[in-house]
Order: C-alpha cells, then structure tokens, then sequence
C-alpha cells in the first residue's frame, strides 16, 4: 500500500510539472504545488524517495521536468530546482506535521530551499547573483506562496474525503 501510494504521487507529481508557461530561462510550473501537496499526505522520507525518483525518471529522459526530460535538463539552468526539490520534500512532509507558527517557519525554509539551489545553480551561467535572483526568485516567490497556500485547504479536502470513503 505504501509503495503503491508513493507511485500514486510520483505520478501527480510528473503529470503536474508538465503544465509549464515559459516566462524566461525558468518556467512557471505546477511542480512547487505538486511537491507541497504530496509533502503533506507522505513522511518526509516518503516524501524524498518520491523526489529521488522523479529526478531519476527525469535523469533517463522521461518528460516528467516541465515536459522534458534527460540529464542535459538537471545540467541546465533549472536543474538546481529540479534538484532543490528533493530536500524540499521532505522538509516540507516535516513542517505539514506542525502546527502554527512552526509550520510556517518549517514550509518557508521547504520553499527557500528550492530557491537556493535554484538561484545557486542559474548563478553559474548568469554569473550575476543579482540577476539570478531577478529571473530565477523575484517573478515566481509570490506565486508559489500562494500555491502553498491552496495545498493546505485542498489537502485538508482529500483528508476528509479519504476519512469518509475509509467509513464506508
């Protein structure tokens, strides 16, 4: 069941980082929304094995990144996000298990990271930190703040759906 449940979110998670808008040398995706959602139903090692495996689907050359795939995309300027979503995950299942103040501060640090090794990586070929933060965290922080903030309604929706259906 736990196996085939980690299939289950692999599979959203793919099927959701392909709805791409090109906005730059990083598109905006569903993928930030994807990670966070599955964050909050799988632990945290759950939740990094799942990622483990996307990059590595994605590595092979799968299109699970943006509609792409193979190891020339985690080599290319958004392949530190693609990257940064794997700690992200799990720190991001770790901080659904919080309450108030804690999960706030646990989510932001899950979405920091991504941008970490976003920026980090985007800096390499820009070579200008200031314009890396420019193109790769300015235009989409504010999106996916408010991504993350439409998981936790949603998720608490599935929840309650799951509960009722496992009544019956």
């Amino acid at each position: 069941m736990k196996i085939s449940r980690m299939a289950i979110w692999l599979a959203i998670v793919s099927l959701l980082s392909t709805v791409s808008i090109s906005i730059g040398p990083v598109p905006l995706t569903l993928q930030v929304f994807a990670i966070f959602l599955m964050a909050f139903f799988l632990s945290p090692l759950d939740a990094l094995v799942v990622m483990i495996g996307y990059t590595l689907l994605g590595a092979i050359g799968l299109p699970v990144f943006a509609g792409s795939g193979g190891i020339g995309t985690i080599i290319s300027p958004v392949g530190g996000y693609i990257l940064g979503f794997i700690p992200s995950a799990a720190i991001a299942s770790f901080g659904w298990k919080k309450n108030g103040a804690y999960r706030f501060v646990i989510l932001s640090i899950a979405l920091l990271t991504i941008y970490i090794f976003g920026v980090g990586v985007l800096y390499l070929y820009l070579h200008s930190l200031r314009n890396s933060i420019k193109v790769g965290f300015l235009p989409f922080i504010w999106i996916d703040a408010i991504k993350i903030s439409l998981v936790f309604p949603l998720a608490n929706k599935i929840s309650k759906i799951q509960s009722i259906r496992s009544k019956m």
